[in-house]
Protein backbone atom coordinates (compact mmCIF):
# COMPACT_ATOMS: atom_id res chain seq x y z
CA UNK A 1 0.00 0.00 0.00
CA UNK A 2 1.13 3.60 -0.52
CA UNK A 3 0.43 6.61 1.40
CA UNK A 4 -0.60 9.23 -0.51
CA UNK A 5 -3.25 11.73 0.90
CA UNK A 6 -0.60 14.63 2.59
CA UNK A 7 -2.76 17.22 1.82
CA UNK A 8 -3.50 18.38 5.28
CA UNK A 9 0.00 18.53 6.27
CA UNK A 10 0.72 20.90 2.86
CA UNK A 11 -2.18 23.15 3.30
CA UNK A 12 -0.73 23.46 6.65
CA UNK A 13 2.52 24.27 5.87
CA UNK A 14 2.05 26.70 2.78
CA UNK A 15 -0.30 28.53 5.53
CA UNK A 16 2.48 28.51 7.97
CA UNK A 17 4.81 30.04 5.49
CA UNK A 18 2.79 32.20 4.30
CA UNK A 19 2.03 33.76 8.02
CA UNK A 20 6.09 33.60 8.23
CA UNK A 21 6.26 35.92 5.31
CA UNK A 22 3.70 38.65 6.41
CA UNK A 23 5.15 38.74 9.85
CA UNK A 24 8.27 39.02 8.23
CA UNK A 25 6.92 41.86 6.10
CA UNK A 26 4.85 43.59 9.18
CA UNK A 27 8.18 43.31 11.49
CA UNK A 28 10.29 45.16 8.65
CA UNK A 29 7.96 47.91 8.07
CA UNK A 30 7.78 48.48 11.80
CA UNK A 31 11.20 48.71 12.31
CA UNK A 32 11.97 51.13 9.45
CA UNK A 33 8.82 52.79 9.45
CA UNK A 34 8.60 52.36 5.53
CA UNK A 35 5.60 50.64 3.59
CA UNK A 36 8.51 50.23 0.87
CA UNK A 37 11.95 49.14 1.54
CA UNK A 38 12.66 47.27 -1.78
CA UNK A 39 11.16 47.67 -5.14
CA UNK A 40 9.43 43.81 -4.83
CA UNK A 41 6.91 45.76 -2.09
CA UNK A 42 5.52 48.09 -4.99
CA UNK A 43 6.90 48.66 -8.44
CA UNK A 44 5.48 51.07 -9.64
CA UNK A 45 5.37 53.13 -6.24
CA UNK A 46 9.19 52.67 -5.43
CA UNK A 47 9.65 54.53 -9.26
CA UNK A 48 7.63 57.88 -8.29
CA UNK A 49 9.10 57.72 -4.76
CA UNK A 50 12.84 57.54 -6.13
CA UNK A 51 11.51 60.21 -8.51
CA UNK A 52 10.09 62.62 -5.94
CA UNK A 53 13.39 61.96 -3.84
CA UNK A 54 15.17 63.45 -6.74
CA UNK A 55 12.88 66.66 -7.11
CA UNK A 56 12.77 67.21 -3.44
CA UNK A 57 16.79 67.30 -3.55
CA UNK A 58 16.76 69.34 -6.93
CA UNK A 59 14.53 71.78 -5.18
CA UNK A 60 16.49 72.25 -1.81
CA UNK A 61 19.40 73.00 -4.15
CA UNK A 62 17.63 75.47 -6.22
CA UNK A 63 16.72 77.44 -2.91
CA UNK A 64 20.53 77.60 -2.40
CA UNK A 65 21.31 79.07 -5.53
CA UNK A 66 18.19 81.60 -4.90
CA UNK A 67 19.31 82.95 -1.89
CA UNK A 68 23.15 83.50 -3.03
CA UNK A 69 21.48 85.64 -5.40
CA UNK A 70 18.95 86.84 -2.95
CA UNK A 71 22.63 88.11 -1.27
CA UNK A 72 24.40 89.06 -4.48
CA UNK A 73 21.40 91.12 -4.68
CA UNK A 74 20.82 92.66 -1.26
CA UNK A 75 24.69 93.60 -1.63
CA UNK A 76 23.69 95.59 -4.86
CA UNK A 77 20.96 97.56 -3.15
CA UNK A 78 23.90 98.09 -0.39
CA UNK A 79 26.46 99.85 -2.43
CA UNK A 80 23.86 101.87 -4.78
CA UNK A 81 22.33 103.08 -1.75
CA UNK A 82 25.78 104.43 -0.60
CA UNK A 83 26.50 105.70 -4.07
CA UNK A 84 23.22 107.69 -3.60
CA UNK A 85 24.28 108.75 -0.29
CA UNK A 86 27.56 109.93 -2.15
CA UNK A 87 26.18 112.01 -4.52
CA UNK A 88 23.89 113.79 -1.79
CA UNK A 89 27.07 114.87 -0.45
CA UNK A 90 28.59 115.92 -4.44
CA UNK A 91 24.82 118.07 -4.69
CA UNK A 92 25.46 120.04 -1.48
CA UNK A 93 28.69 120.88 -2.40
CA UNK A 94 27.73 121.67 -5.97
CA UNK A 95 25.27 124.11 -4.44
CA UNK A 96 27.70 125.20 -2.09
CA UNK A 97 30.05 126.21 -4.84
CA UNK A 98 27.50 127.54 -7.06
CA UNK A 99 27.11 130.53 -4.24
CA UNK A 100 30.79 131.07 -3.82
CA UNK A 101 32.61 134.53 -5.14
CA UNK A 102 36.04 132.93 -3.81
CA UNK A 103 37.86 130.37 -6.23
CA UNK A 104 40.37 129.50 -3.63
CA UNK A 105 37.06 127.79 -1.42
CA UNK A 106 35.43 126.35 -4.40
CA UNK A 107 39.06 124.36 -5.10
CA UNK A 108 38.73 123.11 -1.50
CA UNK A 109 35.24 122.07 -2.34
CA UNK A 110 36.65 120.38 -5.45
CA UNK A 111 39.48 118.70 -3.28
CA UNK A 112 36.34 116.95 -1.46
CA UNK A 113 34.53 116.25 -4.47
CA UNK A 114 37.55 114.33 -6.01
CA UNK A 115 37.32 112.82 -2.33
CA UNK A 116 33.78 111.70 -3.06
CA UNK A 117 34.48 110.21 -6.85
CA UNK A 118 37.28 108.35 -4.82
CA UNK A 119 34.14 106.64 -2.71
CA UNK A 120 32.35 105.45 -5.53
CA UNK A 121 34.55 104.11 -7.50
CA UNK A 122 35.97 102.10 -4.45
CA UNK A 123 32.05 101.36 -4.19
CA UNK A 124 31.53 100.40 -7.68
CA UNK A 125 34.85 97.89 -7.26
CA UNK A 126 34.13 95.81 -4.18
CA UNK A 127 30.40 95.00 -5.24
CA UNK A 128 31.81 91.67 -6.68
CA UNK A 129 30.15 88.65 -8.35
CA UNK A 130 32.85 85.33 -8.34
CA UNK A 131 35.62 88.50 -8.05
CA UNK A 132 34.28 90.45 -10.75
CA UNK A 133 32.41 93.56 -10.22
CA UNK A 134 28.83 94.01 -11.03
CA UNK A 135 28.70 97.95 -10.92
CA UNK A 136 31.36 98.87 -13.50
CA UNK A 137 30.50 97.18 -16.81
CA UNK A 138 32.98 93.68 -16.27
CA UNK A 139 29.60 91.76 -15.52
CA UNK A 140 26.57 92.48 -16.75
CA UNK A 141 24.72 90.45 -15.64
CA UNK A 142 24.11 86.88 -13.83
CA UNK A 143 22.39 83.90 -14.33
CA UNK A 144 20.98 81.94 -11.48
CA UNK A 145 19.15 78.34 -11.42
CA UNK A 146 16.14 79.22 -9.69
CA UNK A 147 13.98 75.99 -10.08
CA UNK A 148 14.97 71.88 -11.12
CA UNK A 149 14.86 72.28 -14.84
CA UNK A 150 17.69 73.32 -17.27
CA UNK A 151 15.14 76.53 -18.59
CA UNK A 152 14.57 77.25 -15.15
CA UNK A 153 16.65 80.21 -14.62
CA UNK A 154 16.24 84.30 -13.69
CA UNK A 155 18.86 86.60 -15.23
CA UNK A 156 19.75 89.19 -12.92
CA UNK A 157 20.73 92.38 -15.38
CA UNK A 158 23.48 95.04 -13.19
CA UNK A 159 24.84 98.40 -14.46
CA UNK A 160 27.45 100.56 -15.19
CA UNK A 161 28.29 103.21 -12.20
CA UNK A 162 31.63 104.03 -12.81
CA UNK A 163 31.55 107.64 -12.36
CA UNK A 164 32.36 108.42 -16.28
CA UNK A 165 28.98 106.16 -16.89
CA UNK A 166 26.91 108.16 -14.45
CA UNK A 167 28.56 111.55 -15.93
CA UNK A 168 30.09 113.61 -13.16
CA UNK A 169 34.14 111.99 -13.24
CA UNK A 170 34.33 115.30 -15.02
CA UNK A 171 32.99 117.47 -13.01
CA UNK A 172 34.97 120.28 -11.49
CA UNK A 173 33.41 122.70 -9.06
CA UNK A 174 36.57 125.07 -8.34
CA UNK A 175 36.47 126.23 -12.81
CA UNK A 176 33.70 128.87 -11.96
CA UNK A 177 30.20 129.29 -10.64
CA UNK A 178 28.92 128.66 -13.90
CA UNK A 179 30.61 124.97 -14.10
CA UNK A 180 29.43 124.21 -10.20
CA UNK A 181 25.36 125.22 -11.34
CA UNK A 182 25.94 122.89 -14.16
CA UNK A 183 27.41 120.03 -11.92
CA UNK A 184 23.76 120.55 -10.14
CA UNK A 185 22.13 119.32 -13.08
CA UNK A 186 24.57 116.95 -13.85
CA UNK A 187 24.51 115.37 -10.27
CA UNK A 188 20.76 115.66 -10.49
CA UNK A 189 20.12 113.69 -13.61
CA UNK A 190 23.02 110.51 -11.40
CA UNK A 191 21.05 110.80 -9.01
CA UNK A 192 17.46 110.25 -11.05
CA UNK A 193 19.38 107.18 -12.89
CA UNK A 194 20.73 105.69 -9.22
CA UNK A 195 16.87 105.34 -8.17
CA UNK A 196 16.11 103.76 -11.14
CA UNK A 197 18.61 101.04 -10.34
CA UNK A 198 17.40 100.36 -6.91
CA UNK A 199 13.70 100.41 -8.41
CA UNK A 200 15.15 97.47 -10.73
CA UNK A 201 17.15 96.28 -7.89
CA UNK A 202 14.37 95.64 -5.42
CA UNK A 203 12.16 94.08 -7.80
CA UNK A 204 15.16 91.23 -8.60
CA UNK A 205 14.92 90.76 -4.75
CA UNK A 206 11.12 90.70 -4.46
CA UNK A 207 11.08 88.33 -7.60
CA UNK A 208 13.39 85.91 -6.14
CA UNK A 209 12.33 86.05 -2.73
CA UNK A 210 8.71 84.68 -4.53
CA UNK A 211 10.70 81.73 -5.98
CA UNK A 212 12.37 80.63 -3.19
CA UNK A 213 8.91 80.74 -1.27
CA UNK A 214 7.79 78.75 -4.34
CA UNK A 215 10.65 76.34 -4.20
CA UNK A 216 9.47 75.42 -0.64
CA UNK A 217 5.78 74.96 -0.95
CA UNK A 218 6.94 72.33 -4.05
CA UNK A 219 8.91 70.80 -1.03
CA UNK A 220 6.26 70.40 1.00
CA UNK A 221 3.96 69.11 -1.15
CA UNK A 222 6.32 66.11 -2.69
CA UNK A 223 7.72 65.50 0.75
CA UNK A 224 3.90 64.96 1.64
CA UNK A 225 3.44 62.54 -1.52
CA UNK A 226 6.50 60.87 -1.25
CA UNK A 227 5.68 60.39 2.83
CA UNK A 228 2.00 59.06 1.56
CA UNK A 229 3.78 56.35 -0.34
CA UNK A 230 6.40 55.18 1.68
CA UNK A 231 5.59 55.71 5.09
CA UNK A 232 3.75 52.26 6.69
CA UNK A 233 0.91 53.17 8.61
CA UNK A 234 2.09 51.90 11.78
CA UNK A 235 -0.84 50.81 13.32
CA UNK A 236 -2.17 48.64 10.66
CA UNK A 237 1.27 47.05 10.60
CA UNK A 238 1.01 46.48 14.21
CA UNK A 239 -2.86 44.45 13.60
CA UNK A 240 -0.69 42.61 10.45
CA UNK A 241 2.19 41.66 12.97
CA UNK A 242 -0.53 40.07 15.32
CA UNK A 243 -2.69 38.45 13.04
CA UNK A 244 0.59 37.17 11.30
CA UNK A 245 1.49 35.18 14.63
CA UNK A 246 -1.79 34.27 15.67
CA UNK A 247 -1.86 32.36 11.81
CA UNK A 248 1.90 31.38 12.58
CA UNK A 249 1.01 29.67 16.04
CA UNK A 250 -2.21 27.96 14.47
CA UNK A 251 -0.70 26.77 11.36
CA UNK A 252 2.57 25.94 13.18
CA UNK A 253 -0.06 23.61 15.32
CA UNK A 254 -1.54 22.34 12.62
CA UNK A 255 1.83 21.18 10.96
CA UNK A 256 2.25 19.50 14.27
CA UNK A 257 -0.85 17.71 13.89
CA UNK A 258 -0.63 16.45 10.55
CA UNK A 259 2.97 15.71 10.90
CA UNK A 260 1.91 13.30 14.19
CA UNK A 261 -1.16 11.72 12.25
CA UNK A 262 1.43 10.85 9.57
CA UNK A 263 3.74 9.09 11.47
CA UNK A 264 0.68 7.24 13.47
CA UNK A 265 -0.51 6.09 9.73
CA UNK A 266 2.90 4.47 9.25
CA UNK A 267 3.09 3.16 12.25
CA UNK A 268 -0.54 1.60 11.85
CA UNK A 269 0.59 0.21 8.57
CA UNK A 270 3.85 -1.16 9.60
CA UNK A 271 2.51 -3.04 12.11
CA UNK A 272 0.19 -4.91 9.63
CA UNK A 273 3.65 -6.51 7.81
CA UNK A 274 5.75 -6.91 11.21
CA UNK A 275 3.19 -8.59 13.44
Amino acid sequence: MIVTDFSSSTAATYSLNKANSAAAQANERISTTQRINSAKDDPSGYARAVKLKAEIGSFGKAIDNINAGISLVQSVDDSISQVSEVLIKMRELAVAAAGENNATTRATYQTTFSGYLDDITNIVSRTTYNGSSVLDGTTSSVSVQTGINASETKTLNFFNMSTSSLGISSIDLSTSIASASTAITTIDTAMDTTAGYLTSVGAYENALNFTSDLASSYIQNKSSQYGNIMNADMAAEATNLAAAQIQQSSAAAMVAQGNMMNREMVSYLLRGYTG
